[in-house]
C-alpha cells in the first residue's frame, strides 16, 4: 500500500478501522493491516459524497443532477436544532440492505467488498494472499453466487506491485496500482464492466503518480493527485494532460470534484463539475471544521458536536452526543450516510438525515475489538461491512471462525 503522511485524521474511524483483525503470527500481515486501516482512514476521510452512493460510482454518478438540472432547494431555512433519533441495530431498520456473504471464493480466494453494483449485485475483489488481488467477482445475494469478471494482472517486473481502488463506469471497470513503498510510479488499467480482460491504459511518475482518486469514461481515465489537480489520459494510451478547470481540486465521484482534500482543517467550499463548469456554492455555518459535502448534504463538526445540513445551508441540525461523534460521510442511492461512533454501543452508525433513521453497526463487546470497512471503491462507498454478530465460540477472535461479512448495501435503502 502507498506510505504517505495524514493530516489531521477522523480519530474515531481511524481506531476502528485498526482494529481489524490481523492475521496470527503474522508480522507482515500486522504490517499490512495497518496499511490498510490507513487506506480506509483516507478512503472515509475524503468520502465527501453525503448525498448518493460506492456501488458506488455507477450509482453516484446516475444520482447527481446533470448540468441542466438545478439544485433542489432546501426544504427549510437554516437551524440548528438537535436531532433526535434511536439507534437500533441495522438489521433492524434496513432488513432489506443487509445481507451475509461468504468470506471466501468458491476457489478458495478471499473475498474483500469493493462495491455495491445494484440492490442485490456486489463488486468483489478475490485475493490470493492479503490485499494481492487475482480477480475481480461480481456477487449475487439472492442467489448467493459469485461470478469471475476479470482476472488482476501485475505488469512485468512490478515487485510487491498491489492494485488499488477500484471505480466503475457505465461500460468500464477501472484501477490503478502502485509497487509498495513508492508512491512515485503508478499504472491504471481498465477491462469491460460485463467482463473480459484488463488492459493497461499507461504509467505516470512523479508527482502524477501520487493517485488519489480516479474516474472513468468510455473514452478516457481521470485522476486527482493528492494536494490537488486533475489528470485525463486516453483509454487508448497517450499522454496524460491536465482536465481544465481541475487545478487545485479533488475529485469525488466524476466529472465533479472539490476545493477540499485529505486534510480535514479546510473546510470544503465549493463542489466543480469539470465537464460542464458549474460550480456550486457551500453555505457553511460559523465555526464548522471539517466540513465535506456531496450534491445534497455536507457534514462536519461544529463546537463539541456534528452537524449536518443541506449544501445551501438548510435543514442544518445538530447531533447527539459530543466530539467523539466524528462525521465521515458515505454515499447512499438517494441520499447522505454519515459514520459515526455510539458510545460503547457500535464501532459506527450510518444516519440517513432525509428520514433521521440511524442503524448501528458492529457492535462492540468488552473481550473483543470491533472493526467496520468500506467497499475498496475510488467514489464514496455505497457499502459497509464488519463481522456478523458472534458468541464466545469465536473466543476472542472473530475473524478466525467467522467465515462471512455482514454487510449493509447502501443501493439496497429504500426510498424516504
Amino acid at each position: 500500500m502507498n506510505d504517505r503522511t495524514e493530516a489531521d485524521l477522523v480519530r474515531m474511524l481511524a481506531d476502528a478501522a485498526e482494529r481489524a483483525p490481523v492475521p496470527d503470527g503474522d508480522l507482515a500481515g500486522a504490517v499490512r493491516v495497518r496499511r490498510r486501516a490507513h487506506r480506509t482512514r483516507m478512503a472515509l476521510a475524503c468520502a465527501a459524497v453525503v448525498a448518493i452512493a460506492v456501488g458506488g460510482t455507477v450509482a453516484v454518478r446516475d444520482a447527481l443532477p446533470t448540468a441542466s438540472e438545478p439544485v433542489s432547494p432546501a426544504a427549510q431555512g437554516p437551524s440548528e436544532e438537535p436531532a433526535e433519533f434511536a439507534v437500533r441495530p441495522a438489521s433492524e431498520v434496513w432488513p432489506e440492505a443487509v445481507t451475509t456473504i461468504p468470506k471466501k471464493a468458491a476457489d478458495g480466494l478471499t473475498y474483500r467488498p469493493v462495491a455495491a453494483l445494484g440492490p442485490t449485485t456486489l463488486l468483489l475483489i478475490a485475493e490470493s494472499s492479503f490485499e494481492k488481488a487475482a480477480r475481480l467477482d461480481t456477487y449475487d445475494t439472492t442467489t448467493g453466487r459469485g461470478t469471475p469478471l476479470v482476472q488482476v494482472p501485475s505488469p512485468e517486473g512490478k515487485r510487491r506491485y498491489y492494485a488499488q481502488a477500484v471505480e466503475v463506469g457505465d461500460d468500464t471497470v477501472a484501477w490503478w496500482g502502485n509497487v509498495q513503498g513508492k508512491s512515485t510510479w503508478a499504472d491504471f488499467w481498465v477491462a469491460p464492466r460485463s467482463g473480459g480482460t484488463a488492459r493497461q491504459v499507461g504509467e505516470v511518475t512523479g508527482a502524477l503518480a501520487d493517485v488519489e482518486r480516479i474516474g472513468v469514461t468510455r473514452d478516457s481515465l481521470m485522476w486527482s493527485v493528492r494536494g490537488g489537480g486533475v489528470y485525463r489520459i486516453p483509454l487508448e494510451g497517450g499522454t496524460p494532460q491536465p482536465v481544465p478547470g481541475g487545478e487545485g481540486l479533488s475529485l469525488v465521484s466524476w466529472p465533479w470534484a472539490s476545493d477540499a482534500s485529505e486534510d480535514r482543517s479546510r473546510n470544503q467550499t465549493k463542489l466543480v463539475n469539470l465537464a460542464t463548469g458549474q460550480t456550486i456554492p457551500v453555505n457553511l455555518p460559523e465555526g464548522a471544521d471539517g466540513v465535506r459535502c456531496s450534491l445534497v448534504w455536507c457534514a462536519g463538526t461544529l463546537g463539541e458536536g456534528s452537524v449536518v445540513q443541506r449544501v445551501d445551508g438548510g435543514d442544518r441540525r445538530t447531533l447527539p452526543g459530543t466530539s467523539s461523534w466524528e462525521m465521515t460521510s458515505l454515499s447512499g442511492a438517494r441520499t447522505g450516510f454519515v459514520g459515526m461512533t455510539q458510545g460503547d454501543r457500535y464501532a459506527a452508525v450510518i444516519y440517513d438525515p432525509e428520514t433521521g433513521l440511524a442503524g448501528g453497526i458492529g457492535g462492540l463487546a468488552k473481550d473483543r475489538g470491533s472493526w467496520f470497512g468500506v467497499g475498496v471503491s475510488s467514489s464514496p462507498p455505497s457499502l459497509v461491512y464488519t463481522d456478523p454478530p458472534s458468541g464466545e465460540a469465536c473466543k476472542g477472535k472473530p475473524a478466525k471462525c467467522q467465515k462471512e461479512y455482514l454487510v449493509i448495501n447502501l443501493l439496497a435503502l429504500p426510498a424516504s
